[in-house]
């Protein structure tokens, strides 16, 4: 790893931006250009003249540089100067160091508040936008549990769960953390512009892989679930239909991630429960019945990823 800190956008030039945003770019394949380059503004111009053919597997660096011609780079800018954008690069030491090993990972992550926030122990609290009474009162209340040991939420910034999971961090003066399907620019929901700005001002962190400028799209969601599930040190579902993309992350993070994932029991009938009863029955995750058997294994998980990743 270059010893480089989070990025500023006037350090950033235009190639290295166009090379940023090439949708899909993998941590690998900008560690392995930056490496070659020495600098990710050198590979940006050597990928842009079409000087970096031995560096990656034949084609990719054509198709990249394909893609890099098409983007225009001032919205990109302009977009993320507008919202006081930092950038944070795979290849920077202060990059998340359990979520740079983990497949998929993205190159560049675009953020407001504080980064530490996302290199501390965490529980992601994933869960129903249509949720009911009962989720939005135990999200609130887990969160508010987790958050008293010192330890991170990462959640998605959704209407329902999500929502009830960050509010209940704040409200109990501890730290979140958002993780985008849209760029810092183009909040979604929109309604949530202002508990966004609450996050960031509390001492949190709103991240998206996504530049400021892209607007939200079904396919970035799925991408954005296996941020929050490589973020976390373990996953809580707190309800969660039985086709849902909070089980979705469960199952990346338990399948993909090697990350333990809990669900909180709801009422046999429910159909807002019946994904977390199915689960738990399946045995695939352990069943959440307070907020101490959740912390417990969040800091203990933690220290298990801070010894394989030398923190």
């Amino acid at each position: 790893m270059l010893p480089l800190m989070s990025w500023h956008m006037e350090e950033i030039e235009d190639n290295a931006l166009r090379l940023l945003c090439v949708d899909g770019l993998g941590g690998a394949t900008l560690t392995s250009l930056v490496e070659q380059a020495g600098g990710v503004n050198e590979a940006g111009d050597a990928v842009f003249l079409g000087l970096a053919q031995d560096w990656l597997p034949e084609g990719a660096c054509d198709m990249v540089r394909d893609r890099m011609q098409r983007i225009e780079v001032d919205p990109a800018r302009w977009s993320a100067e507008a919202v006081e954008a930092k950038l944070v690069l795979v290849t920077d030491d202060d990059f998340p160091r359990h979520l740079s090993p983990l497949p998929a990972c993205p190159s560049a992550l675009w953020y407001q508040g504080n980064l530490d926030a996302i290199n501390l122990a965490s529980v992601g609290v994933v869960g129903s936008r249509r949720c009911s009474a009962y989720g939005l009162e135990q999200a609130e209340l887990f969160s508010k549990e987790i958050v008293s040991s010192d330890l991170t939420i990462i959640s998605g910034g959704a209407r329902g769960v999500d929502a009830a999971a960050h509010r209940g961090a704040l409200e109990n003066g501890g730290r979140t953390a958002v993780v985008l399907g849209s760029g810092l620019s183009v909040l979604y929901p929109p309604e949530h512009k202002h508990l966004f700005k609450e996050i960031v001002s509390q001492g949190g962190i709103v991240i998206s892989e996504f530049p400021c400028h892209r607007p939200p799209r079904p396919a970035y969601f799925p991408r954005r679930n296996r941020i929050v599930s490589g973020l976390s040190s373990v996953i809580l579902v707190v309800e969660a239909a039985r086709r849902s993309g909070a089980l979705i992350t469960a199952r990346i993070a338990v399948e993909e991630h090697g990350r333990q994932a809990f669900a909180i029991p709801g009422r046999l009938g429910d159909v807002t429960s019946a994904g977390c009863v199915q689960t738990i029955r399946d045995g695939w995750v352990g069943i959440a019945i307070c907020p101490e058997d959740i912390i417990e294994e969040a800091v203990q998980a933690w220290g298990l990823l801070a010894g394989v990743n030398n923190f």
